[in-house]
């Protein structure tokens, strides 16, 4: 996919049209004087194309043209796109109308009116040259934000200004702009093919193989921490019911699935206790049951001194209470007489409050003087039952540590079942701990599956990532500017270019032309002579479109170059026509370079174009048959009835 130019259009006030009509898959040559407007061709077809600046010179076009259109060639189709000229107080307009169809005739302008934007523009003209989803990332460490191309990035492959053909120092359109050289050098391995279409594509299809291989990679991390963590553990609980007899001896090295799966076996066995009517036979029976009614008796023994106690306990705070309350009554005593309006023993006065009468106060001291007596009688005896059941019970705990001791002796005295009963406790020990440690294990897949899965990811991720790598990259840019390089190095042999006779590459770094001489490299800036710089920016342009066009590159099928012979005949030197000057080196020259173009172009026909614009006209028929129109004698871009009216 791609497009070539059918026609250049301009619409001038009311229905005034002019059509510049050119021939897709040949040589268009547009011959005429200074100041007809030819080297406007180019900036009226990059504005056309979306530019945002409006570069098309002052005067009379810019005075006269209201609309500047272009009819496509598309690989399918036809394409009209026409866009506002801007107001003198403008520096562009936003206004663009367009049409698309199998075939698609010129409109009136009577008909435009805006259908999209500039950015709408560039993504439809980028979709027609086959431009597909692609971005250049900086190297790691360089601030640039990341680079998609566009066909406002491929024009600079299109264009070739008279200055720029000229320059020693640039090689492309717009190179001595700011940031512009470095756009170039970032999106050329995409025109080219180094990096292919499908790369965005490819990225992501590594950003989820890595996805993928990182979250199986985690998890196998996981289930082998879970290994790994227990696998000493494992190992030790398999060591010690393999002292036990518990399972077998085993040769080499067991990974950790083998390491649970005997485990597993183990804490199925059952356990078979010793009874302990085994060890020791009726003795050690009765000798239980002995205890048995001992530590009963021990029991009830203690709860009944504690009930003692508490009773003792109870009786003393009811006689210190009863003491308080006689002392405190005795003091009746001072009172004198028995009237009923008593005196105070301490000031004689008499008592005029109601209080309780000398009787009522007697009697009272009567009754609790009785109650002290009787418990004071009573606690000697508790002291006593106290005593007896502590007596009881350090007899009892005799009992039980004489019970204690002939027990011990019995089971002594069977050392054959009591290291049996030893051994099946370490057993039920050693059983009871397997079974913990097992049902504290989550479940585990099979890891082989999964180690298989993450092999082959990463095998795919690192193919993908030497694909897509800086290196193979420029592996690639390398091998392809190398086949551009032979060509070059061809047609400068055949242009008879100074050091042509060097191997000449294009050194994407400098973004100029370097021929290898047996010095080291010569850059195009060092060499001297016009004729050379427009030769070497000649064979390097139709160099890189041979390689567009054969390896259908997503670039403007199409290249416009203005005047180059003026590097040989400024157009003052020689008048209207090169037909009139007698033969010499440079008329030569200058006909081997046009001869060039017209053979590379043959050579690639149908499938590329090229736009000449020149003063000079020769009198080859091949070179006279590509000529679009002549402009002179007032013949000119903009008609002579546009500048009276």
């Amino acid at each position: 996919m791609s497009f070539q130019i059918l026609d250049i259009v301009l619409y001038g006030d009311g229905d005034r049209r002019r059509v510049l009509s050119l021939r897709p898959g040949e040589v268009n040559v547009i011959v005429g004087d200074s100041k007809t407007g030819k080297s406007a061709l180019i900036d009226i077809v990059d504005y056309c194309l979306g530019r945002e600046s409006y570069n098309v010179p002052q005067g009379i076009i810019r005075q006269t043209v209201r609309w500047y259109g272009l009819r496509l060639q598309l690989a399918d189709g036809e394409a009209f796109i026409a866009r506002r000229a801007p107001s003198a107080r403008q520096s562009y307009t936003q206004d663009i109308y367009y049409e698309i169809g199998s075939q698609v005739s010129i409109p009136d302008a009577a008909s435009f009116h805006s259908m999209t934007n500039i950015e709408g523009l560039e993504w439809m003209l980028s979709k027609a040259a086959g431009i597909r989803d692609n971005l250049h990332e900086p190297p790691p460490g360089q601030t640039r934000q990341p680079l998609e191309a566009t066909i406002r990035h491929a024009l600079f492959f299109v264009f070739q200004q008279q200055d720029e053909l000229l320059s020693r120092k640039h090689l492309f359109h717009r190179q001595s702009e700011q940031f512009i050289p470095q756009a170039i050098k970032d999106v050329l391995p995409y025109f080219l093919g180094a990096v292919e279409d499908d790369f965005i594509s490819k990225k992501e299809q590594l950003r989820r193989l890595r996805n993928q291989l990182k979250e199986r990679e985690r998890k196998l991390a996981e289930m082998n921490a879970i290994r790994g963590d227990g696998v000493s553990k494992a190992s030790s609980l398999l060591a010690e019911a393999r002292d036990l007899g518990l399972v077998e001896e085993t040769q080499g090295t067991l990974i950790w699935e083998e390491i649970v799966n005997k485990l597993r076996t183990v804490a199925q066995r059952p356990i078979q206790d010793v009874p302990e009517a085994e060890i020791g036979g009726e003795a050690i029976e009765q000798l239980s049951a002995t205890r048995e009614r001992l530590l009963a008796a021990l029991q009830e023994a203690k709860s009944e001194l504690e009930a003692v106690r508490s009773l003792i306990a109870d009786e003393r705070g009811f006689a210190q209470e009863a003491s308080e309350q006689a002392a405190r009554l005795t003091s009746i005593g001072l009172f004198s007489g028995a009237q009923d309006n008593p005196l105070c023993p301490l000031c004689q006065n008499p008592v005029q409050d109601q209080v309780p009468t000398i009787a009522e106060m007697q009697s009272s001291l009567s009754r609790v003087t009785t109650q002290l007596d009787r418990v004071t009688k009573s606690s000697p005896k508790l002291e006593r039952v106290a005593s007896d059941i502590e007596a009881r019970i350090a007899d009892i705990k005799l009992q039980l540590a004489k019970n204690k001791e002939e027990s011990d002796a019995i089971r002594r005295s069977s050392e054959r079942l009591m290291s049996l009963r030893d051994q099946n406790t370490r057993t039920a020990l050693v059983i009871g701990r397997i079974s913990l440690y097992l049902e504290s294990l989550p479940e585990l897949e099979d890891t082989s599956a999964l180690q298989t899965e993450i092999r082959r990811l990463r095998e795919q991720v690192d193919a993908l990532e030497v694909e897509l790598s800086n290196e193979r990259t420029q592996e690639r840019i390398d091998s392809m500017l190398s086949n551009i390089g032979r060509q070059m190095s061809e047609w400068a042999q055949r242009l008879q270019l100074e050091h042509a006779e060097y191997p000449l590459r294009i050194d994407l770094r400098r973004l100029n032309i370097v021929a290898d001489t047996d010095n080291g490299p010569l850059p195009m800036d060092t060499m001297g002579s016009g004729e050379n710089w427009v030769g070497y920016h000649l064979v390097a342009h139709l160099a890189l479109h041979q390689w567009f066009t054969r390896k259908q590159r997503p670039v403007p099928r199409f290249l416009f170059l203005d005047q180059p012979s003026e590097a040989y005949f400024p157009s003052d030197d020689y008048g209207e026509n090169l037909i009139e000057l007698p033969p010499s080196k440079d008329r030569d020259s200058v006909t081997a370079m046009f001869r060039l173009i017209f053979d590379v172009v043959e050579a690639l026909s149908p499938h590329f174009q090229i736009v000449l614009t020149e003063h000079a006209n020769l009198r080859e028929a091949w070179f006279r048959n590509a000529v679009r129109e002549t402009w002179r004698g007032g013949n000119a871009l903009i008609p002579i009835e546009w500048k009276i009216g």
